[in-house]
């Protein structure tokens, strides 16, 4: 599954699960929110499911987002 993404789009979507908002993600990864953004967008695209719920103030990983981040932790160590 994690064939043929960017490593830009995983240390986004890691950062914005770790950080808890895609804002705090780009702080972190000195990017702006919506270089974030695009890469989140772009990388759920790319798979075709939905990594985070938007519908809240905070971003909150889905199902399919956790399994997602499970495998991308694991293949970096």
């Amino acid at each position: 599954m994690l064939e043929g993404l960017s490593l830009d789009q995983l240390r986004a979507f890691i950062a914005a699960a770790d950080e808890g908002s895609f804002s705090a993600a780009a702080r972190k990864l000195r990017r702006a929110q919506s270089a974030v953004s695009e890469l989140v967008s772009g990388l759920e695209g790319q798979i075709g499911v939905t990594l985070f719920d938007r519908s809240h103030r905070y971003p909150k990983l889905t199902k399919e987002g956790e399994v997602l981040l499970a495998m991308a932790r694991a293949s970096a160590s």
